[in-house]
């Protein structure tokens, strides 16, 4: 049976630090779309953060978005989940007061407590943060969200007690990671495997047919639950010693060569 979808993640796995796009990976996108092999993106980031990514790569099909709690299409939400902060309340007014970010994404956006240097940069360029959120003025009983981000821009070390810290809320909270200085909290029973499983129930893909890259552990789901999960080359050991394909490229290249190995 052949791939008919291929999922990727983006940090990491299509881009570096530098958020440039090889041209080809464009072309590589309609190829797919040519041979009607589907693409999309599986990520933690939220709706705005990811939108110029996919625009750019020319995707039109549904995006799993904030680490598997919703899926998107252009402005449309095809599916969210929600959760209340209320059992971390006392961590988010601690990392604050500790000088780390403290992010949460609902229905308006990702929304940051305070400005930091993160936040600024990101408001500067235009696509992140742009409604705060009062930590005072807020009803945290009625609150939902998707996601909650604590972020140690500056790595400081201090981002590694609020780690530990949400480990022990795992019964009530998807807890995962996409660096050593942050950590990210989602719905309990999301991830982004099973919002790669919902996502292939509405396209009315098989998960055989699914082939899903990735570079660091909140990918580790999704490449154990695809028919072919690829690590890129500079993904770290504990994805690569779960991938059915470790690329010899990294970044986009090897997702580029995945797809040329497994699609074409």
């Amino acid at each position: 049976m052949g791939i008919k979808l291929v999922v990727t993640d983006i940090d990491g796995t299509l881009i570096d630090s530098s958020e440039k796009i090889p041209p080809q990976l464009a072309a590589t996108v309609k190829k797919c779309r040519e041979n009607g092999i589907r693409f999309a993106v599986s990520t933690g980031r939220t709706k705005e953060l990811a939108e110029p990514i996919i625009k750019e790569l020319g995707i039109t099909d549904p995006c799993v978005i904030a680490n598997g709690a919703c899926i998107v299409q252009e402005n449309q939400y095809l599916a969210a989940h929600d959760f209340s902060v209320l059992p971390i309340l006392r961590y988010i007014g601690q990392a604050d007061r500790d000088g780390l970010t403290v992010t949460l994404t609902d229905e308006k956006g990702e929304r940051a407590i305070r400005e930091t240097d993160y936040v600024r940069y990101h408001q500067s360029i235009g696509n992140r943060f742009k409604e705060p959120i009062d930590l005072d003025g807020t009803d945290w009983y009625k609150a939902r969200f998707q996601k909650v981000m604590f972020m140690d821009e500056n790595k400081t070390g201090k981002i590694h007690n609020y780690q530990k810290e949400m480990e022990n809320f795992k019964e009530l909270y998807w807890v995962t990671t996409y660096s050593d200085a942050a950590v990210e909290l989602g719905p309990k029973g999301c991830n982004k495997a099973t919002g790669v499983k919902e996502l292939a129930g509405l396209l009315g893909v098989s998960m055989d047919e699914i082939m899903a890259c990735g570079d660091f552990s909140n990918d580790l789901e999704m490449i154990r639950v695809a028919g072919v999960g690829v690590a890129v080359n500079n993904a770290n050991d504990e994805l690569k010693e779960a991938a059915d394909y470790v690329a010899k490229g990294s970044f986009a290249y090897g997702v580029m060569e995945a797809i040329e190995t497994y699609c074409f």
